[in-house]
């Protein structure tokens, strides 16, 4: 379902209750990812919003024919943690039972040819899911902190409306008081 999963990847949680990435999703290639993502972009004309020109897969998950139409489709870039398989570097078939997730300190043009915006510091999750841990603010802020080694690097968070802003204005001010500052995503293209 649209917004409810990952989309253009296939997922599943397992009997320990760890999420494990199956594959791409039946169907899926470079032009069924274009022609999903120019369907989102009539979406949103639709409802009168302009059209992003920063993609994000849900759940940072696609396949590598997806990451193509991303490009194919001159998005300027991606926000996300990306997936890299097996055979990506030596130009082979991608091998999805041998992929690393990567996050990046600053802006970055990845292997399949985009510009990534680094989301480098996670999110609220009050509770523990997934054998995922309980993560608050002071995690985020913490991890800003160990950001402050890299030159020019930035500290990048997602946040789900629905906790409220309590835990944002408090992971705002954290950070802001590390000494960075909050700037448009279209700033660091």
């Amino acid at each position: 379902t649209s917004g409810d999963d990952f989309e253009f990847y296939t997922a599943h949680v397992d009997e320990q209750n760890y999420v494990r990435y199956d594959g791409p999703v039946p169907g899926d290639s470079t032009a069924w990812a274009a022609a999903r993502m120019m369907a989102s972009a009539a979406e949103f004309l639709a409802a009168g919003l302009p059209v992003p020109t920063i993609f994000e897969f849900p759940h940072y998950a696609g396949s590598a024919a997806d990451y193509k139409a991303v490009k194919q489709l001159r998005f300027t870039a991606r926000y996300e943690r990306s997936l890299y398989f097996a055979g990506t570097l030596s130009g082979t078939a991608p091998q999805y039972d041998h992929m690393a997730g990567q996050f990046f300190p600053y802006t970055v043009t990845d292997v399949y040819g985009s510009k990534v915006l680094p989301e480098n510091l996670g999110n609220i999750e009050p509770e523990a899911f997934n054998n995922h841990p309980v993560v608050l603010p002071d995690k985020l802020i913490d991890a800003a902190r160990a950001n402050l080694v890299v030159r020019d690097g930035v500290a990048s968070f997602f946040y789900h409306p629905y906790l409220g802003t309590k835990w944002l204005e408090e992971t705002i001010d954290g950070i802001k008081g590390l000494g960075y500052t909050f700037v448009p995503a279209k700033s660091m293209l």
